[in-house]
Formats: structure tokens, C-alpha cells, sequence
């Protein structure tokens, strides 16, 4: 048991990972750690996860194609930081890599890039012209895109002029 919990739970392991998974997903680890912090002993939680594996309501490739597919179109990001985002989540490194490369192209990038510089072009239009690119490949770079997306997506968006927009 977690030194950390005050009680015992009440209920079992598995019912109350069904019922954290019905509010919304997890990877293994997020949900594993939960319920540890609940207070479960780990042979119980690794029976749950099992069951859980095999009935096929949990699955990291799942959750990951899930988490991306909402990320991309919420917030979106480069390939190294939306790597970054499901590591901090508990996939493992394979795994979101692997989802990453599926879900974004190159090209993708590229107007992923793109897209967030005309969103973001009003709000640095009065900037002198330096001080204007430098922030912008700074916040590329914040948001996990490559250099050579960077400069590329910069080279493009100055020679369509997204600022006049």
C-alpha cells in the first residue's frame, strides 16, 4: 500500500480504473500511478492493468493517436515537442514517436508552421522587422518546430506578407 494514503480504498482496483477510464483516457503509466497514489498495492494494480490490456480498454497507441489528434487541433506543436508532450504523459519513447511520425508529416509541419505564424502574424505586425522574425523563430522553437521548418515557414509567410492579412 502507498505510505501516502491515509485509508485503505474500499473498492478494488479494476472497477475504479474502469471508472477513471470512463471520465477519460489514460496511458498505462498516468493510470498505474493513480492508482498507486489511491493507495493500491502494486500486485493488484498490475492484475488490473492486465485485465484492462486484454478486454482492450487501455492501450498507449490508442491514447496517443487520441491525445494527438486533439492537440493538433487545439494547440498545435512541432514533432519534438508533441514527443515531449506524450513522454510527460507516460508513453514511452517508441510509442510516441512512432504516433508523432504517423500523425505528422513533414508537409505537416511545414502548415502546422505556417498556420500558427499567420494566427499569431496582427499581434507582432508592429514590431520593427528584427525584433518581429527573431520572436517568431522563438516561438517556433517553444513550440517543439525544427529549425529548418522554422526558416522555411518564416521565408514563406514573409514572401506571402501573412501580416497584410
Amino acid at each position: 500500500m502507498n505510505p501516502r494514503a491515509k485509508t485503505p480504498p474500499k473498492e478494488p482496483a479494476l472497477p475504479y480504473a474502469v471508472k477513471l477510464l470512463s471520465a477519460r483516457a489514460y496511458s498505462v503509466k498516468k493510470l498505474r500511478d493513480k492508482l498507486y497514489n489511491r493507495g493500491y498495492h502494486r500486485d493488484e494494480i498490475e492484475e488490473a492493468l492486465g485485465k484492462l490490456r486484454a478486454k482492450n480498454l487501455i492501450d498507449d497507441e490508442r491514447y496517443a493517436e487520441g491525445f494527438l489528434r486533439t492537440r493538433l487541433e487545439t494547440r498545435p506543436r512541432g514533432k519534438t515537442a508533441l514527443v515531449r508532450d506524450l513522454l510527460s504523459r507516460g508513453v514511452e519513447m517508441s510509442t510516441a514517436k512512432h504516433a508523432v511520425d504517423h500523425a505528422v508529416g513533414k508537409e505537416d509541419e511545414l502548415k502546422l508552421a505556417l498556420d500558427l505564424l499567420k494566427r499569431k502574424a496582427r499581434q507582432y505586425e508592429s514590431l520593427d522587422e528584427n525584433t518581429r522574425r527573431r520572436r517568431l523563430v522563438a516561438l517556433l522553437a517553444r513550440r517543439g518546430f525544427k529549425p529548418d521548418t522554422i526558416y522555411k515557414a518564416l521565408d514563406l509567410s514573409d514572401s506571402n506578407n501573412l501580416t497584410e492579412e
